[in-house]
């Protein structure tokens, strides 16, 4: 990383701080054992993303506007408190579903404050001789580091969270203490309370190389909408920006939902609790491979080529899900986990590529918007699918019915994702009528 100034080497901190969670193997399980639904927890992703929505893209204007590092600032601010609000949720009782509420709200805010303002930080620190190459260094360092991350934090964090563990690991060092389940589920929430601190100390030490407005909040308020107005007008004017968020919005909504009920996925499986981050940590492992192909592959590859190699994964990786075979099912879900890796990597290069550095923060927030919208209401409509099929009783005979109707809803993943990359290619080829290779080459700054 010799190469990489403070700001692109600050990044690749923040992001490992900001988005390796400890809590993310246990993710929707902790949901359901604080004591909500699959359906509250469905309506829960649904507030998050609104949160985002409604902030995102006026929070990467108000960054061109006002600074890109207080929007960092502030996204870590809002970190600690999201993670804090849990910390103070007693489970089971009759306030969890709304202290997720305002903890969604605050998660949601923290993200869009992020996305693109951290982003905008780094890229704009290069050098415009040589931007393309260390932005490439900088990607792949990300993903790398990202990758260690998430394999600590995903085993860690798996390992804190099972009682059985924490309780026998206890016993054999000689102390007579036992934990319950209510309070293991806590403890991945503790460590990251203090990852959160760390984020805000990272926030800190960037440097703004992008000359804000010198303007009145209320001036640079009013400007931040205008400069969403024009950069949704030039992101419909640009075919190579539209598609590329188009394609982003489709493919990372059933990805990161397949993230989102991955613990449910586990249980489905039959794979033990403590065994979970371990899971996750050979997919991190394999995502330090991914890190390294895909700088060689967008040298060497056209962006029709990268897609269809994500679109060929994302497709395996539905009908891994679909089939969920018991025990060594699990190895067939590394193509999806992949997936993710290939996609944030190929959008954040062409879509950087594509897109003028006064309105960067700005369009990398509307990139951010669509997709966290499209999460939202897929999260939704699986939820209230899942929710339906289980009210109907088909399953009561069964010993976990809301887990059976949860298994069953998976079938429609291959089928679902098919027909909406079918849909998508069909309509690229009737409006634009080029491939997504010219596109590109087309609108390169």
């Amino acid at each position: 990383m010799g190469t990489l100034n403070k700001n692109n080497r600050l990044l690749i901190l923040f992001r490992v701080l900001f988005n390796c969670r400890f809590y993310y193997p246990i993710y929707l399980v902790m949901f359901l054992d604080f004591g909500l639904t699959i359906s509250e927890f469905a309506t829960l992703n649904l507030v998050w993303a609104i949160s985002i929505i409604l902030l995102e893209v006026p929070s990467g204007a108000f960054a061109d506007q006002v600074g890109r590092k207080k929007l960092v600032i502030i996204s870590s601010v809002l970190m600690i408190f999201e993670i804090g609000i849990l910390l103070l949720t007693p489970v089971g009782s009759g306030i969890v579903f709304w202290m997720f509420f305002f903890n969604r709200i605050l998660s949601g805010a923290a993200e869009a404050a992020a996305s693109g303002a951290d982003e905008a930080l780094a890229y704009d620190s290069i050098p415009k001789t040589n931007r393309e190459s260390i932005w490439k260094k900088t990607m792949k360092h990300v993903m790398i580091m990202m990758s260690v991350g998430f394999i600590l934090s995903s085993i860690i964090g798996a390992l804190v969270y099972s009682e059985d563990f924490i309780n026998s690991t206890l016993s054999a060092m000689g102390f007579d203490i036992i934990f319950s389940k209510n309070q293991t589920l806590k403890f991945p929430l503790y460590l990251n309370f203090i990852t959160a601190i760390g984020t805000l100390f990272v926030a800190l030490k960037f440097e703004e190389n992008h000359k804000p407005s010198k303007e009145g909040n209320l001036n640079a308020v009013k400007e931040s909408f205008s400069g969403t107005i024009k950069a949704g007008q030039w992101i419909l004017h640009t075919p190579a920006a539209s598609v590329l968020i188009l394609i982003g919005l489709f493919y990372d909504s059933i990805i990161r939902v397949f993230y989102t009920v991955l613990s449910n996925i586990y249980r489905i499986l039959k794979i033990p609790e403590w065994s979970w981050g371990f899971v996750g940590a050979v997919a991190s492992i394999v995502g330090i491979g991914v890190a390294i192909l895909c700088e060689k592959m967008v040298n060497k590859f056209t962006p029709s080529v990268n897609f269809g190699v994500v679109t060929f994964l994302t497709f395996l990786g539905c009908l891994a899900v679909s089939l969920a075979i018991p025990g060594w099912g699990i190895i067939l879900l590394l193509p999806m986990f992949t997936s993710m890796r290939f996609l944030q990597y190929f959008l954040s290069h062409y879509l950087n590529k594509v897109t003028p550095s006064e309105q960067r923060a700005t369009v990398l927030s509307f990139k951010g918007l669509s997709m966290n919208l499209a999460f939202g209401i897929l999260t939704q409509v699986f939820g209230i699918l899942t929710a339906k099929l289980y009210l109907t009783g088909k399953f009561d005979s069964l010993i976990d019915p809301e887990l059976e109707a949860f298994k069953y809803c998976l079938k429609g993943w291959p089928i679902y994702f098919g027909l909406g990359c079918l849909a998508l290619h069909i309509f690229i080829k009737i409006k634009y009528r080029k491939s997504l290779t010219k596109l590109i080459s087309k609108n390169t700054i």
